[in-house]
């Protein structure tokens, strides 16, 4: 029977998701999974959230169970060796390992691969590291670099291509450095983040009064969505600014490290340029896209990612984006074209772009590149991309009977 034709059995249908971290957290993996899974219960799918009851500041403060738009959550104590989530490895559905912990997702990828070696009945395994599997190496300390670099060159490889029987990236970018890694081809697939479904709702007419008020009380300025941490580099940009008159830098996001944070003020002070930086805390919502649809641009020169849902949003509200040269940034922004791409450290490089886009408002070429950014995110909702996720589930499902 052509395989195109085939269907699930409810069974099938099992999904028990791993990760770390989920909701309350919002960041880019618990967005995406909320987002794809929450698509897949509306159609049927019967889908466990086997997480943590910790966020990332502080540990064991979840409830053990919980639901959410049709998720089942259980969530673990965390411990040095992940937790145990508590699955029937007998039933025809599947695991689905988020992120690339070494634990507890190697045990979960070794109890697979004897399953499989042995001939025993075993669940699919579906793999979406999200960059997990090709970090910014810099970020871990050099104890953890070493650690993880051999696990993942000895092991997981080793794992991911005896184990695994799909694996999902976020980005081509992604896929090629999974591949170079050593990993098979013929089992990546490449599916991005969405965006949320307020982009296509009426902005202007939605958005608060507050943001409102906002917006003009910063009159012409840029803007970075995003948790206030090294990896997003916030730093660049207020050397920039530092550079350029007559333009505020708006900060968006959660504090996730109180020391950058520190370093990021320190510099402030320095740069006498504490009236044109502003931190916002947490906007999201329609809030989110009024701002970005009514800045100057959406800066983002972090030292890594393996996507960028914040630029993606941006792109969907027309922003002018300045990206970090050598990431997967870059699959979204080409320089000139869509926006620009400059070194992650040019803080020169950055005040000229933010100096051409001031003295060039409403020209043809500004207007163009929003234009093109419109266009480009048009059909990337999170139901669009998670009705690709379901095709691919099943298409491996169906071979993995």
């Amino acid at each position: 029977m052509n395989i195109e034709t085939q269907k699930l059995s409810p069974e099938e249908k099992r999904l028990d998701v791993v990760v770390k971290f989920f909701y309350p957290v919002v960041a880019g993996i618990e967005t995406n999974i909320l987002n794809i899974y929450s698509y897949l219960a509306k159609q049927g799918w019967e889908v466990v959230i086997h997480t943590s009851t910790s966020i990332p500041n502080s540990s064991e403060i979840l409830p053990l169970k919980g639901e959410i738009q049709g998720l089942s959550i259980q969530r673990y104590k965390w411990r040095w060796y992940g937790f145990v989530p508590k699955i029937d490895w007998s039933h025809s559905g599947s695991i689905c390992l988020h992120n690339f912990n070494v634990f507890p997702h190697s045990w979960i990828l070794m109890k697979a691969l004897f399953l499989k070696k042995f001939h025993q009945t075993c669940r699919t395994i579906f793999l979406v590291p999200h960059g997990g599997y090709t970090p910014g190496w810099w970020t871990f300390t050099p104890f953890q670099r070493i650690m993880k670099r051999l696990y993942q060159k000895y092991i997981g490889t080793f794992l991911i291509n005896h184990a695994v029987d799909g694996l999902r990236s976020v980005s081509e970018w992604e896929s090629e450095e999974t591949v170079k890694s050593g990993v098979r081809r013929e089992i990546i697939e490449t599916i991005p983040n969405g965006i949320e479904r307020e982009v296509y709702s009426d902005i202007e007419g939605l958005a608060s009064k507050s943001i409102r008020s906002l917006v003009r009380e910063l009159g012409t300025y840029i803007v970075q969505v995003g948790r206030i941490h090294p990896i997003k580099n916030q730093l660049t940009t207020i050397r920039a600014i530092a550079k350029v008159s007559g333009v505020v830098f708006a900060i968006a996001g959660p504090v996730t490290d109180q020391a950058y944070k520190q370093i990021l003020d320190k510099e402030i002070k320095i740069l006498d340029i504490a009236n044109r930086v502003r931190f916002l805390g947490v906007v999201d919502g329609i809030d989110k896209y009024y701002l970005l649809r009514h800045s100057l641009a959406n800066t983002h020169m972090a030292s890594w990612e393996s996507y960028c849902n914040a630029v993606h949003e941006s792109m969907s509200q027309g922003c002018v984006c300045i990206v970090a040269k050598d990431t997967a940034l870059e699959e979204l922004i080409k320089d000139g074209v869509n926006g620009y791409v400059v070194p992650v450290e040019d803080a020169d490089g950055v005040a000229d772009r933010i100096r051409f886009l001031m003295e060039n408002k409403g020209s043809i070429e500004l207007e163009a590149i929003r234009r093109r950014n419109i266009a480009f995110t048009a059909g990337h909702s999170w139901d669009d991309l998670a009705r690709l996720v379901e095709k691919f589930y099943e298409r491996v499902l169906l071979r993995h009977r």
